[in-house]
Parts: C-alpha cells; structure tokens; sequence
C-alpha cells in the first residue's frame, strides 16, 4: 500500500492460526432400515429426520431403536447407513392376503414365518364366528417355539413376559398375542386412490413393529374372518446364512471427516456367536485402519449370556457352557463393549421392548461430551444415567462387575437411589495406557484437532520461523485442552510438553520435506476405584 499523504493508516495483519477442537459426537448407525438409500451416509439430525428417510420401529432389527435412543440421551447429529445382504435380494418379508387386505413382515428373513393373523368380529365372541361383523379385529401372533430358540425367539418371549401378554392355544399349536387391532370397518380400508393410504394402513404401519399392511382394494372391502391362526409364509434369509454386508457399508464412510462414534447394533441379531464377535472385529479393524484413524466403535454384547460366557466373548476363548466358540480376542483401544441389554418403553404402544444399549450409550457420549469434555468418562451416576431404559435384561452384581470390569466388558447396572447408569468405562484394550475410553478418545480428539489444524504447514519453509509458528499453535490448542480440564498437571509443563526445533529436525529430515512435531500429554484418567480411609483416633481429654 502506497502512502501519499500525511495521516494514519489501519492495516490488517494475519495473526497465529488457531487450531479448532474437531467434534467429538457425530455417530455413524450402520444396519437393516425399512426404507432408504443402501450404502449412502445420511445426515439426520433428530427422530423426526430419521422416521422421513428410513421409517419406523421395527422387530428384528435395532438401528431405529438406538437412533430413537440416542437422541433421547443427548445426542444432536448422527449418519444412518442402511446396510444389507448382498444382494439384497437374498431375503424376503413373509406375507399373507385375505381379500384386498395384504399383511407382511416389518422385515425380511424367515423370522416372519412365525407370525401369524386372525380377524374376529368385534366385540370378541366365544367361540369366535366365521361370519363376518361390520366391525372386527386384526390379531398379530407369534408362534410359540417347540426347539431350539433363535435371538428372535428369545427377544419375542421377553417382549411377553415384560408386557403380560396372552397366550392363544389353538388345537395345533400355541401362539402369543403380540399385537391386537380392534375397532376397524370396512371404511377404515377405503381410500380415495391407489397412492393414498387408507386409516387402517395408517394405524397399523405407524404402531406395529411385527407388521405392515396393506389394502389394494380403493372401495374399501372388509375381509372375511380367519377364526383360525393364518401363517404368513414366504420369509426367506436370516442373519448367520445371508448376514448384512457391512464391509460395503463401512466402505461408504471412508470420505467422511466428521464422524466420530460407530454403532452397530444390529450384531446381537446374529445366532452365531463367532460371527457376532468376528462382525465387531471387522468394525474395529475399519476403526483402526482409517486416516486419520477418528471413529471409536460402540458395540453389544449378545443378549443373555452369564457372566463367564461374557468374558468368553471378549476375550476369545470358548466357554465352560459351549455356547461361546474360541476366536480372535477383542483387543483394541478404539472400542468398547457394554452390557446386558437394556427394555424400552415403546409410547406408541405403551409396552417395553428389550434393545441392545449401544445406541443409548451413544447418547450419553454426547451429552457427557456437551456438559462436560471428551475427557469425562461417559459413566456413573451423573453422566452414565439412561433415562431412556425401564429395566435390564440381566441383573450384575457387584461381584459379577468384579469379573467384567478387569476384562473390559462395561457392565450397565440397576442402582438404588440411582436407576439404571452405565458402570463402566473401559475400553477393550490390553494395553494399561489405553484402559480407560476417556483417555483414548481424547487423544482421538487432539490428534485429529491437530491433524486438521495443521495442514496449512505443509509446503511451507522448513526453518526456525515455521518450528516457532508451529509451537505456538501446538501449545495454544493444548493449553485450552488442559485449562479445560482435560490433562492433569498444576502447571503447564506437568500436563504437556510440544518440541519442535532442531533437535527433532535435524538436516538430514529436512532434505527429506520432513518436519517432526514431538507431543507429550498427561491424560486425565477416572477415578475408577474410589478409597475411603476412616480411622478412629482417641482424643486427648483435658
């Protein structure tokens, strides 16, 4: 800038670059939807977001129950991805018509095969008349299981017991009552076209999570009476023999930069309990082999198992009972693993559904990350809280926790006075520096704040003014990082040490474009094992 006259001149000169801490909360959900594109990240950003793009509850699978879930412990931006078998086309929903009404499967796979449906007039007769009513009832049955029980099997019994619901004894066969419709007529089946929906597929295809229907009828015909249990057939695939392709799936985050939590819970889905450790080993080896490496995985352990059969999945060794094989142990740092699963209450039917946590858990991570920092442990009483959880399946002890807690399986806990919290906080890493998910996720937060921050050095001169302009940045970011509550140290040297100079650049790097910048954090670490000394002192009379 010329100057040509007498007088003050402002000018604006570029100051430090300033390192942003990156997020630390947006979750990736991968798993079986209703609707929406296959292997497409999509950004949602509340309940309402996710219903538009995927659709609803549904049984047999989680992703929907754990967005819900998250969102409701505190979580504010999340990525569905709908995974699937590949091709898709490996399973299909089983179905049943009865006149223009068509009632099929919320999803695919030969679950659906145990539903069955009645329509009774209503009021309900006994016995039950095959003539048909103006008004009439849609019942949803499960078949009762004769053999061994699948995580279907076991889930539907739950689901049962938890809502003291009936059971329907026919001279065949037993079903439970899962799910009873009573109230409709012919015009809840009419509507004005083909493209509209009628007030009975309205009804049922927003509350069901066994069914959806459908009428093909625009006049709006009643059915006739099924007085008799009617099968839907025609399921087909289930999760061992067509499992969902999540390498695809994971494959559609590598351009993503903004994600930081992975949820799989679709997992406990899976019969097979090597195949369900061998899917977390997967999602965990994608965690690991990422750049930068920013996901840090949430994962399930599967429904029901004791205590022994627990540490047995995670730790890869086969258990004393034979339900768990021998595998590849759980071993990382960028993940970790909760149990047992957890009942939600369901609004819209006013009954609670058992669902793995990890969507939950997720929640927690958010809020805990908003109310306080990536360096807090999402655990205890305060920040581990589930609000959203009305019963466990499984009931730990404080001596069961003595066994999960050492191997690295964070136990959810039912507590007096308290409810039901997260009551662990470890990771599934052997390595003692990396035992605690607070520690590892805030290195994850400073290395890829720094990587980002960064990038503005690279093809600039590799002299003392650059190591100079480097430090300074380094040491401001982690400054805010350790005032916040983040590193450990009354003073700054105890909590972190940044060099960048000669002594770690030497020629020899610098002829080669390098430049190195050595880091040294002191994470702060939870108080896990709280010590309270009482000791009783006789006091000196006088």
């Amino acid at each position: 800038m010329a100057y040509q006259h007498p007088g003050v001149y402002i000018e604006e000169l570029a100051g430090p670059q300033q390192i942003s801490g990156v997020g630390t909360s947006t979750t990736v959900f991968v798993g079986w939807t209703e609707a929406g594109p296959l292997n497409q990240p999509v950004l949602i950003d509340s309940w309402n977001a996710f219903m538009r793009a995927f659709g609803n509850f549904l049984w047999g699978h989680n992703v929907p129950f754990a967005v819900y879930n998250f969102f409701a412990e505190g979580g504010s931006l999340c990525y569905v991805v709908r995974a699937a078998p590949n091709p898709p086309s490996s399973m299909t929903s089983a179905s049943v018509t009865q006149g223009s009404l068509t009632v099929q499967a919320s999803s695919p796979g030969l679950w659906g095969n145990k539903l069955a449906i009645q329509i009774l007039n209503y009021p309900t007769e006994n016995p039950p008349s095959a003539t048909p009513k103006p008004i009439f009832t849609l019942r949803v049955l499960y078949a009762v299981p004769t053999g061994p029980m699948t995580i279907v099997d076991s889930l539907v019994s739950r689901y049962v017991v938890n809502n003291q619901l009936t059971t329907v004894t026919t001279s065949s066969r037993s079903y439970w009552l899962v799910e009873e419709y009573p109230g409709l007529t012919a015009a809840d089946l009419s509507k004005p076209d083909v493209n509209a929906r009628s007030a009975l597929e309205q009804r049922i295809n927003s509350q069901s999570l066994f069914i959806r229907a459908a009428v093909t009828d625009i006049a709006g015909t009643r059915p006739n009476n099924l007085v008799n249990p009617t099968s839907l057939q025609g399921g087909g695939g289930d999760s061992v023999t067509t499992p969902v392709d999540y390498p695809t799936a994971l494959a559609s985050l590598n351009p993503r930069n903004d994600i930081n939590l992975l949820v799989l819970p679709d997992t406990g889905m899976v019969d097979d309990y090597g195949l369900q450790r061998s899917l977390i080993q997967q999602a965990l080896s994608y965690c690991e082999s990422r750049a930068p490496r920013d996901l840090f995985l949430i994962a399930d352990t599967p429904l029901g198992l004791g205590v022994e059969e627990l540490v047995a999945f995670k730790s890869g060794t086969a258990s004393s009972s034979g339900i768990i094989p021998a595998g590849n142990a759980l071993n990382s740092s960028y993940g970790a693993i909760y149990c047992p699963w957890m009942d939600f209450f369901n609004g819209l039917t006013s009954r609670s559904v058992p669902i793995p946590p990890s969507g939950a858990v997720a929640g927690t991570y958010a809020e805990t990350d908003r109310r306080v920092g990536v360096f807090k442990a999402p655990a205890g009483v305060l920040d581990g809280k589930i609000a959203s959880a009305v019963g466990l399946t499984a009931l730990f002890t404080s001596t069961d926790q003595d066994t999960l807690n050492p191997n690295g399986v964070n136990a959810i806990r039912n507590l007096a006075r308290y409810g039901i919290v997260t009551y662990g906080a470890r990771t599934l890493s052997t390595d003692t520096s990396l035992t605690y998910i607070s520690v590892r996720r805030l290195l994850i937060y400073i290395e890829i704040s720094l990587y980002w921050g960064m990038q503005w050095v690279v093809f600039e001169p590799n002299d003392q003014k650059l190591w100079g302009s480097v430090n300074r940045d380094v040491t401001q970011f982690l400054t805010t990082v350790w005032q916040a509550g983040g590193l450990f140290g009354a003073r700054q040297s105890e909590a972190f040490l940044v060099q960048v100079d000669a002594s770690n650049n030497p020629p020899e790097s610098r002829n080669q474009g390098m430049l190195f910048i050595d880091i040294s954090v002191a994470p702060v670490r939870p108080a896990e094992f709280v010590v309270i000394r009482i000791q009783q002192a006789t006091l000196p009379t006088g």
